[in-house]
This record gives structure tokens, sequence and C-alpha cells, in this order.
């Protein structure tokens, strides 16, 4: 390779990138700017917080038998505001300066319904409220749109008066003013037992009585790098992607459309030099937006470049910034190697465009470990791209330098961008990569022919769909409303349209084939064996991005709610899945991906595609798992059928496990090695009775040229 012939290149590319002013904007200017606007932005958002806190007036009314003692409760809180107290508690802002004013409504919740007031205080008798906080009361579910209610103590005794704070928790107005009135009274009534204690002569003030206060032992600078630490690496990634995905696109899709590329190919330069030059072009883009964030972060620390909030200490030394680049320029090289795959990857600019939206949402997962809790550096996370870099950039911020550990995560990160370079650099020596046109025949011929090259289009738009509608349209907000919506809308709706679309064979399109007898015997085998293994990988990937207990908890209350019958649960979370989702990913999918991949590839893509559906992080990779798992059985019995029995038998066996209290979580290891020696057997009798998928893409040494004789 001539070094000279790439410089000459690159020095080209670069003033070609100079004169768009997309890359000038996005790739310079805006990483310029981006960091000052968020400091600022943060500063005068928290000052103007404060100040409309100060100035708001918040209204409520009084209802209930005991609302006379709630007024006098009230006016006895709000008349010692005077005397010194209360000041912050519990975290919250100081009370001095709360202005209430009591409004008289006849229906107070339909008022906080219509944002006449901004909550309202139900004050009722100790039998009333014994009466109301029946335990089968408690458990029973509220309207989506009822008002929240606060109990101003966290425990109470049976025959207690009680006053219940009722808001509005999607109203700024109505949830600040109801924590600070929930902290007026609870300070009222601390303050009138310690006055009932001294009057009946107890010895010492209450409040002098075993004190108790905190003392952060982190330094403010440590708490701001926590802050910071966390989302560092996802800032970065974002501005790298925005900036380098301009250039990236137009440097080979662009000049696919122009024509341009194969110009420069028929000239006497190397094609290793022109992938050279582009390469480092992009680099080039990701180091500056790289250095341009760390250079600015220095400033805001040496010379005070920007006026910080008084709470936002930036602690960093030159130590700290020499390390973050050690971590940071494997980054920038890895992801320009993604954009110019990317870039290669299409046939046009508009093409390319399309692919970089899924690229940007994928790289949020990694990127954000660090802000995951209880996820430390020393753990298979270091093994992990972009993971490892955001935890490392975490602890570094704290002042926390695990050099082994830094230096392997460095090490791993770089590994993966020559790996990436490498592969970017295969793609960009093919021919039709380099040469092909934006149009072919399957465009030009349409239907069948066209589907292979749109389907993962319609499964993009479907995600879309799936994350956009579902999770934010408050009438989907039921569980009932929104799995039917994601099952028969999405999924089948979704795979029921592209067969219209694009005049597909259903019997074809959808493997509806009849399998072999002995394959249903494997099913039974891999229902309980490949729900356990599922399992397992789950507790695997504890280990490495620890879930929070309430988490799964709250997720397992949102999809299994007490007031739906079994029929309805094993109707709802295995019958409708297990056809709908096996029609979308089994069926059509699959459909449309056999030829562009070999099977092992097919039954990983397909497999994490399904995945990546089921929203909650947690889930992905033990869903990915089973969607293998379900891919791979399709595969070797060429009929959809005995998927959609497995589908469903591993949700109805995951239910009646919740329901029995198994507690499949909690088995021994060599519980989970039993399941793997089942799932194998499993397996095998699918092999040997296997119906191959037809028409797949063969691996290349299974296709042997013919031998004359």
């Amino acid at each position: 390779m001539n070094w000279q012939t790439v410089w000459v290149l690159l020095a080209h590319e670069l003033r070609m990138l100079r004169r768009d002013r997309r890359t000038i904007i996005l790739g310079l200017a805006l990483p310029l700017v981006i960091l000052p606007l968020m400091l600022y932005a943060a500063k005068s958002s928290s000052e103007r917080r404060e100040k409309t806190l100060e100035q708001t007036r918040y209204t409520y009314a009084v209802t209930g038998s005991q609302a006379e003692e709630a007024r006098n409760r009230i006016g006895r809180a709000l008349r010692s505001l005077g005397q010194g107290y209360p000041h912050k508690q519990d975290g919250k802002k100081s009370l001095a300066g709360l202005k209430l004013e009591e409004v008289h409504v006849q229906d107070p919740a339909a008022s906080l319904r219509k944002q006449e007031i901004d909550f309202y205080l139900e004050a009722m008798s100790g039998k009333e409220a014994d009466a109301l906080l029946k335990p089968e009361e408690k458990n029973k579910p509220a309207a989506p749109d009822a008002p929240r209610k606060v109990l101003p103590e966290p425990k109470r005794l049976a025959g207690v008066p009680l006053i219940l704070i009722y808001y509005q928790g999607n109203q700024d107005s109505s949830a600040q003013g109801s924590s600070r009135m929930l902290n007026l009274l609870r300070k009222e009534s601390s303050s009138g037992r310690d006055a009932l204690l001294r009057e009946h002569g107890f010895p010492a003030d209450p409040d002098q009585v075993m004190p108790v206060t905190e003392r952060s032992l982190a330094t403010p600078g440590q708490v701001t790098g926590s802050n910071l630490g966390k989302f560092l690496t996802l800032f970065l990634v974002i501005l790298m992607l925005t900036g380098g995905a301009v250039g990236a696109i137009d440097i080979i899709a662009g000049e696919k459309e122009r024509g341009s590329l194969e110009t420069i190919l028929t000239t006497a330069v190397n094609r290793g030099e022109v992938i050279a030059a582009k390469q480092l072009t992009i680099l080039i883009v990701a180091l500056t937006i790289t250095f341009i964030q760390i250079a600015e972060i220095l400033a805001c620390v040496t010379f005070k470049a920007i006026s910080l909030p008084a709470d936002f200490v930036i602690d960093v030394s030159p130590a700290t910034v020499l390390t973050l680049l050690f971590l940071f320029i494997p980054v920038a090289g890895f992801i320009s190697a993604v954009l110019l795959m990317l870039s290669a990857y299409a046939k046009s600019y508009k093409e390319a465009q399309l692919y970089f939206f899924p690229v940007y949402l994928l790289s949020w997962a990694p990127s954000l470990a660090g802000a995951f809790p209880g996820i430390s550096l020393r753990s298979a996370i270091v093994l992990v791209p972009l993971a490892n870099v955001s935890v490392a950039v975490r602890e570094i911020m704290v002042g926390k330098y695990d050099w082994p550990m830094i230096i392997l995560a460095a090490a791993v990160m770089t590994t993966t961008a020559v790996w990436a370079a490498r592969v970017s650099t295969r793609m960009l020596n093919q021919e039709n990569i380099i040469a092909t046109g934006e149009f072919d025949a399957a465009d030009l011929q349409g239907g069948p022919a066209l589907f292979p090259k749109r389907v993962l289009r319609w499964y993009a738009l479907m995600g879309v769909v799936l994350f956009v509608v579902a999770l934010n349209v408050p009438q989907l907000a039921t569980f009932r409303r929104q799995l039917l919506f994601n099952e028969l809308l999405i999924f089948f709706g979704g795979s029921l349209l592209m067969v219209a679309r694009y005049r597909l064979n259903v019997k074809q399109a959808w493997a509806l084939r009849a399998p072999k007898p002995a394959v249903w015997l494997a099913i039974l085998l891999l229902i309980p064996s490949s729900n356990i293994l599922g399992v397992g990988i789950f507790r695997l990937a504890n280990l490495v991005l620890p879930v929070p207990r309430q988490v799964i908890e709250q997720f397992a209350s949102d999809i299994m709610p007490k007031d739906i019958s079994a029929f309805q649960m094993i109707l709802f979370l295995a019958i409708l899945p297990g056809i709908c989702e096996e029609i979308a990913f089994r069926g059509t999918l699959l459909y449309g991906l056999r030829r562009k991949f070999r099977p092992v590839g097919l039954t990983l893509i397909v497999g994490m595609v399904f995945g990546l559906f089921h929203v909650a992080l947690f889930r992905i990779l033990p869903a990915s798992f089973l969607g293998i798992i379900l891919t791979a059985t399709a595969l070797l019995t060429g009929s959809i059928f005995p998927g959609m029995v497995l589908h469903a038998g591993n949700n109805a066996f995951s239910y009646a496990a919740a329901m029995k209290q198994l507690g499949i979580g909690q088995l021994a290891w060599w519980a989970y090695l039993a399941a793997a020696f089942v799932f194998i057997m499993g397996f095998a009798i699918l092999y040997r009775n296997r119906t191959p998928y037809p028409d797949l893409t063969r691996p290349r040494n299974l296709i042997l040229p013919k031998i004359r004789s």
C-alpha cells in the first residue's frame, strides 16, 4: 500500500467533508456547543423550578367527617412556619414560603380531574379508616385515571383517624403541592407529639434524644462525577454516530448514487488505498468529536469557561482526561468501522439512513451499562464491548482507578475495533458492494422477489409501532388491550399485510406443513427443559447485569394481573403469542431471510430480532435464547406448527411454575445440567427426524463442483 497516495486521498475526502454543511454542523458545531448548552439548560431549569415553587399558590379542598380537625392541623402548621421550622426534611425543599389556599367545592374528585384544584384531603374517623383499609380493599385494582392518594404516616394503628391526600401524579403542580402538604402535616404531627411529651414531664427535649443526622463521605466532585460518568459514554457515542453518519453515509452510499466511486476505481489507485482513506476520514471525524468533548470538560474544570451550578462540581485531573482518551479512542475506531459497513451495505443514501436508526438504537443498551446499579468492572462486563467502557468511565469519574481492569477493557475495545475495521475492509473489497447500482432485477420485478430485500424494513417499522404507539397510548395501558394490540395488530396483522403486499404464497411463507409424528415427542421434552435453561441463562446474565428485584416483581405484577382468570392468562400469555408471534418471526421473517444467510446465522438473527421485540432490557437475552430454539425447530422440521406448540407450552409452563411457586430460579446447578441433557435429547430426536426448511442458503463447503468422468 502506497501511504503517500492514501494521504492524498484522505486530504481529498476531508476537503469534500469540509464543503458539506451537514458534516460541519453535526460533526463540529453541534459537539462544540452541546455541552455548554446542556449545562446552561440544567442550571437555568433548576433556577426556574426553584423560583416557580416559591411563587406557586397551591389550591386544595378538605372533605370528610373530620374536615374541621384537618383544617385546624393545617392552620397550626402554617402558623408554625414563622417560628423557624420546618427546614429541609428527607431531602425535600424547605416549607418556608409555602402558599396554600383552600377552595370549597361540591365534588373534590371531579374538581381535581378538571384541574380546578391541585389536590384534596379526605379526613376520616378511626372507624371509617378501618373500614376503608380492609385487606380486600387494599388489593382492589384502581381505575387507570383514578386520583392517587398519599398517606401521611407509613404505619397506622387500628382506630386512629386518618387523612388521605388525593392528587394527580401526571400533573407537576398537583404532585408537588401534595408532597409539600404531606411534609407539612408530618412535621405538625411530630411537633404536637413532642409538645404532649413535654407537657407530661418528659425529662428531655424529644428532638435531642438520640438525634439522627447524615454525612456523605463522598466529595461533591465524586457525586457529580458519578452522575456524569453514568451517561458520558452514551453522550459521546450518540455524538460520534450522528456526526460521523453524515460523512460515512455520503462517502460510500452517496458516491454509489453519483457514480463517482466507479470512476475512482478505474484510476491507477489501489482499492485498498481508497478503503484506507475512507476509513481514516470517518475515524478523524469521530476522534475530533471525542477531543472536543474531553477538551470542554477540561475547560470547565481548569479555566471555569462555563458557569456551573453550585452543587455541580467536576473534579477531573489531567490523568483522568488521558485515561478517558485511552478508552474512547478505540470506541471511535469501532463506531467509524460500523458506520462504514452500514454505508457499504446500503445501495443508496436514503437506504443507508434507514439502516442507521436500528444501529443508533442498539448502541444505547451497552452504552448505558454504567447507569445500572451493582455492575462492577471486576465482572464479566469487562469483556462486553462498549458496556465495559461505560462502566470503566463511571468508576474513573469517581476517582476509582482499577488499572488492570481498565487496561483489559481498553484491550477488548481495541480488539473489537480492529475486528470491525477488518470486516468493513472485506465488505468494501467485494465487487457487488462497491459497484452495485441502486436498482437491480428484484426492484424491477417486485412481488415475492422484492420481499427478501424489504423484510427487515417492515420489522423495523413494526418495532417502532410497538415501542412508540403501544407504550404511549393511554387507551392501551391495560394488560388485555396492550397484549391484543401487540399480538393481533402488530404481529399477525403486520404479517398478513406483508403477505398481501408482496403476493406471497401463505402456505410457503408461514411454513404450513405437517411435521413427522416423532417431532411431537421432542417438543414435549423441549418445553420444560428449554424453559429451565432459559431461567438459568437469565441467572448467569444477572451476574453481569444485575436486575433489581423490584423491577422483576413489578414486571410480574404487570404481566400477571390478579383480576384475570387462569383460562384468560393461558389464552393471553400462551396461546395468542404461540400463534401470532410464530407467524411473525418463524413465518414471514424466516421466509424473507432464508436466502440471505446460512442456517446458523439465520437462526441467530431471527432469534435476536425476536428477543429485541420483548421491550424490557432484562428480557432480551432469555427471549433471544427462546427465539433461537424456536427458529432451529422450524429449520429442522420445515414447519411452523412444532414451534407454535413449543412457544405456547414454554409460556404456559412459566405461568404454572409461578402459580405453584416451583422456584425454578433457585434450582441447584445439577438441575440445570439435567435440563440441558433432556434438551439435547429433544434436539437429537428433531435432527434424526428432520425435514429441512426449503430453499435455504447452504454452507459453501457443502456446495461441491460436479466432476466430469
